[in-house]
């Protein structure tokens, strides 16, 4: 049977338009799946990350699943599971997750994978802030108002994250007062509170005025010594702000709802790409938070033009 040339060139058009119609990114359909190390009622990282997933889902109107406090030993096959089950977008949530996510992607390469708060990873999406902006404006804040010069910071674990916020620190500090010295702890445990109190308590020994507590769950033990010994709380994931007043004595805010939200609408349009996003102070998902009432004018105008510096670019990290 032969087709005429103005029947083929018909058919042609319309399976075009056809493929058009399905590729695009009103017809994507998402499947997101969500996986966090912590419990999601941790008033800290994994709560906002969960939260950030649920407004994902009711903005976007897509289908969700997530599951949390998964040990480290086991974030690799819970992402993969979730691949196998039809998930096309599925994140990690911390910087544990790079081998999971890095192994996941290498396996199941169309899916999409992210990871969020993490070092770079081939095959996959990453969602960081700039995290040398946040700890320098912490560090700067706190220099100029220190007595001793000390300052400190807590972490879970090792994470590059975690090293930037500490550099950060150190070079605002160097700038706010001309020298000064963070302490840095590792507990190698993000929800201990008591550990966390502990490590908060041996820095205030060795002079600490103020300490960013980078943790999960465990930053209350920390909030917790702080408020005790009536030192500085510097807020580098959540507005301490807006529950600890008393011990807030500058706050940046992380919306990771707003970065979620952000990667997964562009996962629907169909325009996420396997790179890195990097989200700067006075971008929606990072924010400055509350500045104690109490600290003098002259620094708080120092603040603001620090924070101006940043947004325009140039303050470089």
């Amino acid at each position: 049977m032969k087709l005429s040339k103005r029947l083929v060139i018909a058919a042609a058009t319309l399976f075009a338009t056809v493929a058009a119609f399905a590729a695009s990114p009103q017809a994507a359909e998402i499947r997101l799946a969500g996986v966090v190390p912590g419990s999601i009622t941790d008033q800290a990282f994994n709560q906002v990350v969960y939260e950030g997933y649920v407004l994902a889902r009711d903005t976007l109107g897509i289908d969700m699943a997530y599951s949390e406090k998964v040990k480290q030993a086991d974030q690799a096959e819970v992402l993969e599971d979730y691949a196998r089950r039809g998930y096309n977008v599925v994140i990690g949530a911390g910087g544990e997750f790079v081998e999971a996510v890095k192994r996941a992607a290498r396996r199941y390469p169309d899916t999409l994978f992210a990871c969020l708060n993490c070092a770079l990873i081939d095959g996959a999406a990453t969602l960081n802030y700039n995290n040398k902006g946040i700890g320098y404006l912490l560090g700067y804040t706190a220099g100029k108002v220190s007595k001793t010069g000390k300052i400190g910071m807590i972490s879970g674990q090792k994470i590059k994250p975690a090293l930037d916020i500490a550099e950060g620190m150190k070079r605002g500090m160097k700038d706010a007062m001309g020298g000064g010295e963070v302490l840095v702890t590792y507990t190698n445990d993000w929800d201990d509170v008591a550990k966390a109190k502990e490590a908060a308590f041996g820095q205030i020994s060795q002079g600490a005025e103020a300490i960013t507590p980078y943790l999960d769950n465990g930053i209350v033990g920390v909030v917790q010594a702080l408020e005790e010994k009536n030192k500085w709380a510097l807020g580098a994931i959540t507005d301490f702000g807006q529950n600890k007043p008393k011990v807030n004595l500058i706050s940046v805010t992380q919306s990771w709802q707003q970065a979620v939200l952000t990667f997964v609408r562009l996962a629907k349009e169909g325009k996420a790409e396997r790179k890195n996003y990097l989200f700067n102070i006075g971008s929606a998902p990072l924010s400055v938070g509350t500045v104690n009432p109490n600290i003098p004018a002259s620094v708080k105008a120092d603040i603001k033009a620090v924070v101006a510096d940043i947004k325009s670019g140039k303050l470089t990290f």
